[in-house]
């Protein structure tokens, strides 16, 4: 593989995941808010959260389409000197909105449980921060 094709294959994984990911956050906005019938702050955080969730994931998908076709038609690597300024900053609001679109899909998974009881809020918010702590430190660290 060519340097362009490794970079290509990075914008297209991103998009793919993103993709997933967002389809996922949209089905559990959906399902939330039809079946679980309450007022209390937690809850509105949650499909506020879930809301972002697929807001970002919907941008970081798209960006990341859009940079894949221009790394593919320019056979661009990762020597981002030599991308075009457009296309740098798309990279730049794709892949921070993945990632806090990914944060925001936790946050929402977390605050879930709440919506039920005190005790299943328990059960989602504690596995919750764990998985966000744990991506922080892979996206902080690559």
């Amino acid at each position: 593989m060519t340097e362009s094709e490794i970079a290509a294959e990075l914008y297209r994984q991103t998009a793919f995941s993103s993709s997933i990911l967002g389809g996922f956050a949209l089905t559990f906005l959906s399902i939330l808010m039809t079946l679980v019938d309450s007022s209390a702050k937690v809850f509105l955080t949650a499909i506020g959260a879930l809301t972002v969730a697929v807001v970002l994931l919907l941008v970081a998908t798209l960006g990341a389409t859009y940079i894949l076709i221009g790394v593919q038609q320019l056979q661009l690597t990762y020597a981002f000197e030599a991308w075009p300024t457009s296309l740098y900053r798309t990279k730049w609001i794709a892949e921070l909105s993945f990632m806090f679109g990914i944060i925001a899909l936790m946050t929402g998974i977390g605050l879930s449980g709440y919506s039920k009881s005190r005790m299943l809020g328990h059960i989602t918010l504690f596995p919750a921060i764990l998985g966000t702590v744990l991506l922080v430190v892979i996206f902080s660290t690559a």
